[in-house]
């Protein structure tokens, strides 16, 4: 018999007379093993035509492996030796969460060889969210399974083909500038009052300005430096999240240096000031490495103690549905209305691109583009009406096919 190529399998006979039939299925376990399937045969003949339909089987798409590797064991693996060292923090959390919340519920238990794409349909439209949860969640296990067969575990990622809801926008929640003008006098004498107020005029992310420090901070130039920021490391095994910073940015865009108002490089100016006096009465020595922003424990702002304030401070001055990320809209909008360059509002905000912003503010810019075509109104005289006299100029429009 001739010898049979790597991948065919192979016959042999053993000492109790029977045949045995060895078959690789093409695949791997989480060990790294090849998985085989054996097949005991009476005779020769029969040991043959199972190998024959064996590999017959397998050129279909049949997969007889045995490998009880499950979904959830695999997708956590993944997780946490082939992603955690590579991503940041906030990213793998982020990971963690979606994973543990949306689908080991659904797939966990679920053998990785028979996942198959209703499977994951049916959980990702079991989610209740927008879309951006629908594609967090979609990426985790895509990538997770794309790793699988990159392995030889199973034959084909079961993702594809599955199916995205329809992008159901909701309106962004905006301060009108009634509000905006209630939420500034409702600061005055608050203690986060330059805190917040440094939100609203810079449209900084909400873990951007907790560890802001006075080095990047450049009052004669009125800018700054957005290098850090603070995240929540949450810690599942003891259901509990603690506040780090983060000396990077996730991306590019996101390190970058913001202007600032004259209004606003006044206030902080005064700030500073102030926490000199404060720095001096505790007997430390200054240094331009020290926070800007304090708590009053003359420690770093927690993020939950801020969000407290200021949904206290909403409250105060009658504004509903509003929450920290509702000020960088507000200061985007106002750009808008401002009439700042687009690009200029992208760079400002730490967008990886300009369509990104305009994804985002697209409804700004139709409402923009109106009040822009508006000015065209003083041309309106030269349209002909019903009221149109001899002498007025008429705008002709070309004849089919001419050009003007």
């Amino acid at each position: 018999m001739a010898k049979r190529a790597n991948g065919e399998g192979s016959i042999r006979k053993r000492k109790d007379g029977k045949w045995l039939v060895t078959f690789p299925t093409g695949l791997y376990k989480e060990n790294g093993k090849r998985d085989l399937i054996y097949k005991y045969c009476a005779t020769q003949a029969e040991a043959v035509e199972a190998l024959r339909q064996l590999q017959s089987e397998k050129a279909m798409g049949v997969c007889h492996s045995k490998a009880a590797v499950k979904t959830g064991d695999w997708i956590n693996t993944w997780i946490e030796k082939h992603k955690a060292p590579k991503l940041a923090p906030s990213t793998l959390t982020s990971y963690r969460n979606n994973f543990r919340v949306h689908i080991k519920p659904y797939v966990g238990e679920v053998a990785l060889r028979e996942l198959t794409t209703y499977h994951i349909q049916k959980m990702l439209d079991s989610m209740v969210g927008s879309l951006s949860l629908f594609v967090k969640v979609y990426n985790v296990i895509h990538g997770a399974l794309e790793k699988a067969v990159e392995l030889g575990m199973i034959p084909r990622n079961p993702c594809k083909g599955v199916a995205f809801p329809a992008e159901d926008k909701e309106d962004i929640r905006v301060l009108t500038q009634e509000e905006q003008q209630r939420f500034i006098e409702a600061l005055d004498g608050e203690y986060y009052r330059v805190m917040l107020l440094t939100y609203l005029y810079t449209g900084m992310r909400a873990g951007e300005c907790i560890p802001l420090q006075w080095k990047d901070v450049d009052l004669s130039k009125r800018t700054i430096r957005v290098n850090k920021k603070a995240i929540l490391h949450h810690d599942f095994s003891k259901h509990s999240a603690k506040q780090e910073v983060q000396d990077f940015c996730k991306t590019k865009s996101s390190k970058r240096t913001v202007a600032i108002t004259a209004g606003l490089a006044a206030i902080l100016a005064e700030h500073k000031e102030e926490m000199k006096k404060r720095v001096a009465a505790l007997g430390l020595e200054w240094s331009e490495d020290s926070l800007v922003f304090w708590n009053t424990r003359n420690k770093i702002v927690q993020y939950g103690n801020l969000k407290e304030s200021l949904n206290k401070i909403y409250r105060k001055a009658g504004i509903e549905n509003a929450t920290m990320h509702t000020l960088r809209h507000t200061y985007a909008t106002r750009c808008f209305e401002a009439g700042v360059n687009i690009k200029a509002i992208s760079e400002q905000l730490g967008h990886a691109n300009v369509k990104t912003t305009y994804n985002i503010y697209v409804h700004l810019l139709e409402d923009t583009k109106v009040k822009e075509i508006d000015k065209l109104s003083e041309i309106d005289k030269f349209i002909a009406s019903e009221d149109a006299t001899e002498s007025s100029v008429v705008i002709p429009f070309p004849e089919s096919g001419k050009a003007v």
